[in-house]
């Protein structure tokens, strides 16, 4: 893990007990979402070097 990602996860660990149910629906819709980009753009980049 990257010191920039520690840093990310320590921001959220201090905010988390802060927010209301709804934002923390909102912020694990919004990690979900860019876990299945992440997911997408990696089988289309192996399917691109498949094709090569």
């Amino acid at each position: 893990m990257t010191e920039r990602e520690k840093q990310i996860l320590e921001k959220f660990i201090l905010i988390m007990p802060k927010l209301s149910e709804s934002d923390r629906s909102y912020l694990l819709g919004i990690g979900e979402g860019m876990a299945i980009k992440a997911r997408q753009e990696k089988e289309r980049s192996q399917q691109l070097l498949v094709k090569e």
